[in-house]
């Protein structure tokens, strides 16, 4: 196996992995906090994912991280697919679209990418499942009672984990980037 593809496999254990702490932490900790109107929905996995968007320069290689990892979030958290598989993408082609804005990586940066992404891909999701007829919330209820404690609790586990998830989404991009 060459250093591509070790970097690649690397990459995809490191969004698994964040994938499987998403369900951990919604099982240990949230479940407790998660009442009949507080609903606190942690993404961790797209806190990984627009680390990598932000480093790696291949669109289809970031589409197709998207479409996949949105497939499985789908097909294992709710069941629905398309939620994931069609919002995930777009904010991965929109980061990666827009991130000559930025001058330097670094955890304001980081934090304001991932505060949008993740306002979009909520406000999306219940978009979706208001379509779709698959939620009765109000949208006043919706960024009361979802959308305001899922930012805050995100924003806190981002505050948490950003320096060692950063140096290791920079480990797993700095060795490709040499060795072309």
């Amino acid at each position: 196996m060459n250093i591509k593809n070790r970097k690649i496999f690397g990459q995809v254990l490191f969004i698994l992995i964040a994938f499987y702490l998403d369900g951990l932490m919604k099982w240990a900790f949230l479940n407790n906090m998660n009442h009949v109107t507080v609903n606190v929905l942690p993404q961790l996995m797209l806190m990984v994912i627009i680390m990598l968007t932000m480093r790696i320069d291949n669109r289809r290689q970031l589409l197709t991280y998207g479409i996949i990892f949105g497939l499985i979030y789908d097909s294992y958290y709710y069941g629905i697919i398309g939620l994931y598989t069609v919002l995930l993408p777009l904010i991965m082609v929109g980061i990666d679209h827009f991130k000559f804005l930025l001058i330097k990586n670094n955890m304001g940066y980081d934090l304001s990418i991932y505060f949008l992404s993740l306002t979009f891909l909520q406000s999306g999701i219940y978009l979706l499942e208001s379509l779709l007829q698959q939620t009765s919330t109000s949208v006043f209820d919706f960024i009361t009672y979802t959308l305001g404690p899922t930012l805050l609790w995100n924003v806190v586990v981002f505050f948490i984990l950003y320096v060692p998830l950063n140096n290791l989404s920079q480990w797993l991009m700095k060795y490709r980037r040499d060795s072309k």
